[in-house]
Parts: structure tokens; sequence; C-alpha cells
């Protein structure tokens, strides 16, 4: 079978389509976001970048033990603007960070200042209780528990471990 080629294709004008296609800038879905994190006293205190960021566009979510911090920074657009050279990363950047029981997310806090965001959590309250040491002269032999066999995952995340059954 023969194959027709046209020479001439390139030289036609673009449609809108492709032109916008061109000129878009094509950011990836989530980029790492930058942090630090460190104690201080008895709070757990992670700074994140975000400059040129507004706080509405900033996203602060804890899921089960995760803090997740979502945020957006545009590439300025509009009638009029034309962008000679970009030196900043545009898009969403996204990061999730798994904490320990140690820390209590419900009294977690997020505040953005000077192009930065502070996410802090307390301390959890520490609940100690006392477990009795016994023998085997203590158990009554129906109250015996059988070994059951189970396979536990096991997370280490911040000097916490972590089983799950």
């Amino acid at each position: 079978m023969t194959q027709v080629v046209d020479p001439l294709r390139t030289l036609r004008p673009l449609r809108e389509e492709e032109i916008e296609q061109l000129t878009t800038v094509h950011e990836p879905d989530a980029t790492p976001l930058a942090y630090d994190v460190y104690r201080d006293g008895d709070e757990l205190v992670i700074v994140f970048d975000a400059p040129g960021v507004a706080p509405s566009d900033i996203d602060v979510t804890v899921e089960g033990q995760a803090v997740v911090v979502s945020l957006r920074r545009e590439l300025a657009k509009g009638p009029g603007v034309d962008v000679i050279e970009s030196g900043r990363q545009h898009g969403t950047f996204r990061r999730r960070l798994w904490l320990g029981d140690r820390w209590d997310l419900r009294g977690l806090r997020a505040h953005a200042q000077h192009g930065a965001l502070s996410v802090r959590a307390p301390l959890a309250a520490a609940e100690s209780r006392r477990v009795e040491v016994t023998t085997d002269h203590d158990i009554a032999p129906e109250t015996t528990p059988r070994h059951q066999h189970a396979e536990f995952d096991v997370f280490v995340e911040d000097a916490s471990v972590h089983t799950a059954a």
C-alpha cells in the first residue's frame, strides 16, 4: 500500500488547540515539597517552603497519623501578561509525613508567614499504667491463652515502632 506524505504540512497554520498546547506550561501533578522537621520543647515543628504562595492556596489535612500538606503556586498569567523568564517551580506541591503516636495531631496548628508554612504538633499526654507481672501459678488452667499465629506489619517511622495486625 502506498503512503502519501504531505511535505507542506509543516507550513500550514497551526490550529488553536495546537497553539495552546505549545504555549501552556505543563506541570507535574505533585512535586515534592521541601521541608525541615525539628523539636522545639514539647512540640514537633515542620517548616515547609512556600514562597509566593497565598495562604488560601495552602491545604493542611490530617489522615490518621499522617499530616498532608498541599500548596499551589501559579505562573503569572492573564491579559497583557507576557512571562519573559521563570526561575521558580510552579504547580502543585504535596508532602505526606507520618508522625508517631507521641504527637497529638488533634492539637495540630498551621501558620503561614514570610514564605514559609509552619506546622506544629504538641507532644501527646503520656498515659502510663502499672502492669502486673504474673507467674504460671497465678493463671488458672482453663484461662490459659492459646497461642495464635498472626502476621504483623511493622512500620518504623521517626524512631517509633507501629504494629498492625
